[in-house]
């Protein structure tokens, strides 16, 4: 009856890359919470069919959403417009299924997007705000009760309204939101239902687990604080536990850990002394600050069997990293890189162009400071433009960032269009840096 969908986003080149992008984790927890309260619930996972053109991914779709009711379909601010693609295409097949949608991009923007639908197309039947694990579940039971009882949905709308983190047009046709929020205790999940992924077309070999949700900084150019309104940490044995359960599918040759998981030192030390302890040989990598890694640290990584690191680097100028809450010390970014280097382990290393404060000159900074770090073939950088994501401080407040957002058209928000511009940097200088800095990029790539 339950049909959760994730869209296509990927390019055919990126799917054939070493460490291509993970399976959605929000899905997969979604799944295994109805799966373990018996609501029959499936996936379709867009991703796995790469190979196929558009036309051929629309019957796809209309072929796999036959017999279900619910669907769930998540999205980002780059990606929302291919779920309504996909909500368009449910809706026109069966006017009364229910579409939900859920990710980022729509808790934050919620007011216009149900605003915007009840204008237009009425595709949208619920928005589930922030973390949805307890709010997609009630809702799905509620909508099942009243379509196995056949009853009038209004029946069931108080029931609906009490659940926190839902926004919809009601029956009175005025938009009601709950805006009270669940701080889902990660641990107490159950494991994301990977075994529910098909096989049968592109399969995953790369899983990602989460270690962590929410952050204490409060980088201007990231929504997950507000996505994520406290930071917990999971126990170490949960995570063991999880690893166990990817290994028994035999299908996955690497694992990544997100999001930042040195967040906590002392959690650090125990997840790779965990990994020690329990001789687990799978290859993985994951997301940290480099500018707290001592060699000690960077040893034990090694010895966890740490292959790749990711980390935002954004930019080597302190004034920049400081107008947009990145504290960190450009220098001690350099002696933990020259840490996980004398270790072997490759880097993968953000760059960010065009943030609040930064200049010509600053760029040159940044741009000469990569040069200097002891990067080798086996590491990764890439450059990406500024963008203001909703939910994040550049979006909520622009004004007192003196940004002017020029782009509205949120299929370009992926940090490769140009989005706004700053007193600093007007639209033409930023583009002919940006030039500079792909390029940068590519010289890099070439020495490989």
């Amino acid at each position: 009856m339950i049909l959760l969908i994730n869209p296509r986003t990927s390019k055919p080149s990126e799917v054939r890359s070493q460490f291509f992008r993970e399976p959605n984790l929000g899905l997969l927890y979604l799944a295994a919470i109805l799966d373990l309260n018996e609501l029959p619930v499936d996936i379709l996972d867009l991703e796995q069919f790469i190979d196929l053109n558009e036309a051929e991914l629309e019957s796809v779709i209309i072929e796999r959403i036959q017999g279900y009711r619910i669907f769930g379909i998540t999205s980002l601010t780059n990606t929302f417009h291919l779920a309504l693609s996909i909500a368009r295409i449910i809706k026109s097949h069966r006017n009364e299924n229910y579409i939900i949608l859920g990710g980022p991009h729509v808790s934050f923007m919620y007011h216009q997007i149900l605003k915007n639908d009840q204008k237009t197309e009425n595709l949208i039947d619920f928005i589930c705000i922030g973390e949805a694990e307890n709010s997609f579940l009630h809702l799905v039971e509620i909508l099942e009760s009243q379509i196995l009882s056949g009853k009038n949905f209004d029946n069931y709308e108080k029931q609906i309204n009490s659940i926190p983190g839902i926004a919809y047009i009601n029956s009175e046709r005025k938009l009601y939101v709950n805006q009270a929020y669940d701080n889902i205790d990660i641990g107490d999940l159950p494991l994301p239902a990977r075994y529910k992924l098909p096989q049968e077309n592109y399969y995953y070999s790369v899983a990602n687990i989460i270690v962590n949700r929410g952050c204490p900084n409060q980088c201007s150019f990231c929504s997950r604080q507000n996505l994520f309104k406290t930071t917990r940490i999971r126990s170490i044995d949960s995570i063991l536990e999880e690893i166990r359960d990817i290994q028994s599918l035999q299908t996955y040759t690497h694992i990544n850990f997100y999001d930042n998981i040195n967040i906590n030192r002392k959690f650090f030390r125990y997840f790779c002394e965990m990994l020690i302890e329990n001789k687990i040989d799978i290859p993985w990598g994951c997301e940290l600050r480099v500018d707290t890694i001592s060699s000690e640290e960077a040893r034990l990584l090694k010895e966890a069997g740490c292959q790749l690191v990711a980390t935002g680097i954004e930019s080597a100028n302190e004034i920049v990293l400081k107008t947009n809450f990145k504290y960190q010390d450009p220098e001690q970014v350099r002696q933990g890189i020259i840490n996980l280097k004398e270790q072997n382990i490759a880097i993968q290393a953000y760059f960010v162009l065009g943030l609040p404060g930064e200049t010509e000159i600053s760029f040159y900074e940044t741009t000469e400071y990569i040069k200097s770090l002891p990067f080798d073939k086996n590491d990764e950088l890439n450059y990406f433009i500024a963008t203001p994501y909703p939910g994040s401080r550049l979006w909520d407040e622009k004004e007192t960032f003196g940004i002017n957002i020029f782009e509205n058209d949120f299929k370009k928000y992926d940090c490769n269009h140009l989005i706004f511009e700053t007193k600093e940097l007007k639209r033409v200088k930023l583009e002919e840096l940006y030039t500079k800095a792909k390029r940068i990029e590519k010289e890099y790539q070439r020495k490989k």
